[in-house]
């Protein structure tokens, strides 16, 4: 029997025809409950367009270690693993397509409208010059993971902008955008690399029923309690060409102030900083 995995978009409203179309064709609904906040809300939408199907809600340990129940049920029936954005961006399902492949299961692969994407898209910077994305982890995971500097110091080397996801705990909650800011700030510090990092201009992103961008210097909006609703995502520019620039400006609403300063910041040669971060990885 099929296996599908869907991806749900981050709102009800981006649902696809053909997502629907394998979810009122399965048997059993698996929906992912720890790869995007506010599942619970999504949850809660799903259950009102679908009716009376059953629907597992599934966290982290169902799916990924116990991923062989789902394989058994799907040899019998058709099943729908149901994904907030899209299934394999971001995410960790993978492994259950490989089994699926393994053992025979016909799958298929319904791809939905990604956070990340939109983010990047209504950010006002060129896609194309995006470089690593990286997740700033949650202090509850009590790790210093000088890889965060590293990719994001790599991004700026090569002239790329960086968009960071901020850690998901397993209330479904993320990392607080002061709380994301005030880790990478303390980690540059320790390791003694660029002491002008705060300087830079950080642009904060959420997308959904009303997008919402804001923008400042990465130290300014670290000390800030910004009310945002989740999920949110960080975007550190790199050299910012002129049409971006004005994005930023008259569509962003960030002050020349912040740009100005980002753009003086950006003199420095950040690949130095690169082999200094070797001893921490």
């Amino acid at each position: 029997m099929p296996l599908f995995f869907v991806g749900l978009g981050f709102d009800e409203g981006y649902i696809t025809n053909r997502a629907m179309d394998a979810i009122n064709n399965s048997d059993l609904l698996f929906i992912d409950t720890y790869t995007m906040p506010n599942a619970t809300g999504m949850i809660e939408k799903i259950r009102r367009l679908i009716g009376n199907k059953k629907v597992v809600e599934a966290n982290r340990e169902l799916l990924e270690k116990e991923s062989k129940a789902i394989i058994e049920e799907a040899k019998n029936k058709t099943i729908s693993i149901l994904v907030p954005g899209d299934p394999f961006i971001a995410t960790t399902h993978e492994s259950l397509v490989i089994e699926a492949a393994a053992n025979g299961i016909q799958y298929e692969i319904i791809n939905g409208l990604s956070g990340i994407c939109a983010a990047k898209s209504i950010s006002g910077l060129q896609y194309y010059k995006f470089g690593k994305t990286i997740t700033i982890p949650g202090g509850w995971r009590k790790i210093k993971a000088f890889s965060v500097l590293h990719g994001f110091y790599g991004n700026l080397c090569l002239g790329l902008h960086t968009l960071f996801l901020f850690d998901i705990n397993d209330k479904g909650e993320s990392l607080s955008i002061k709380d994301g800011i005030r880790y990478i700030l303390e980690l540059n510090e320790e390791a003694g690399l660029y002491k002008n990092l705060g300087g830079l201009l950080g642009v904060i992103i959420h997308v959904g029923k009303r997008n919402v961008i804001y923008g400042d210097s990465i130290s300014s909006i670290s000390q800030k309690d910004i009310e945002i609703e989740q999920p949110y995502s960080l975007a550190i520019p790199s050299r910012i060409h002129a049409i971006e620039e004005e994005y930023l400006r008259y569509n962003a609403g960030i002050e020349d102030r912040a740009i100005k300063q980002h753009k003086a910041l950006l003199s420095n040669d950040f690949c130095k900083y690169l082999g200094l971060l070797r001893e921490y990885l």
